[in-house]
């Protein structure tokens, strides 16, 4: 019989690995996150990946004009964020505070992006109930955007600046706008 070498010993350093809590953790992960361009949702994508009611909130009524203070809603009167108002009742102006610092947040954020270009909001308050029975429109709290000069190629990014500006919901919805939305 042979005897058997000595065993080595070999130093080994071990390095923790540490996750950042941000929303582009998503690009750690294999798969085809890695094909997506960095800093921009793609169509479909909601951050966080949950049901808007699992994030926000349960709406719980839907807010009228007759309501006392419209229950706490605001009119935003920026002169940076460009509001659609399509049913001219100022209805796209109302909101909550909280989402009403976001849109300030996301329109900064925006401006700093595209020389020249602002937040379009093209709906917020819904007093119609023209969106779904569930929906954070009725309490003034989820809007639908798009960017000033309505250019459909800076969606993706307009939803990442989104995110970064402290939505608790955002949805690339479709090719025509980003949905996102509050809670209480």
């Amino acid at each position: 019989m042979h005897p058997r070498p000595p065993l080595r010993l070999v130093p080994c350093i071990v390095v923790p690995c540490i996750a950042l809590a941000s929303s582009s953790c998503d690009s750690l992960v294999p798969g085809p996150a890695l094909s997506k361009p960095a800093g921009a949702l793609e169509l479909g994508e909601r951050v966080p990946r949950l049901g808007e009611q699992d994030a926000i909130g349960q709406v719980l009524v839907r807010v009228s004009r007759n309501m006392p203070d419209y229950r706490g809603l605001l009119r935003n009167r920026s002169s940076d964020i460009v509001f659609k108002d399509e049913e001219s009742t100022g209805a796209d102006r109302m909101m909550t505070p909280r989402l009403e610092r976001r849109l300030y947040t996301l329109n900064r954020l925006v401006r700093r992006e595209w020389d020249g270009v602002s937040v379009r909001v093209t709906e917020a308050w819904d007093e119609n109930g023209e969106h779904g029975p569930s929906s954070a429109h009725y309490e003034g709290r989820a809007v639908d955007l798009t960017t000033s000069d309505v250019d459909p190629s800076k969606l993706g990014r307009l939803a990442f600046l989104a995110v970064e500006a402290g939505f608790d919901w955002v949805y690339f919805e479709d090719r025509t706008h980003v949905h996102a939305s509050v809670r209480r």
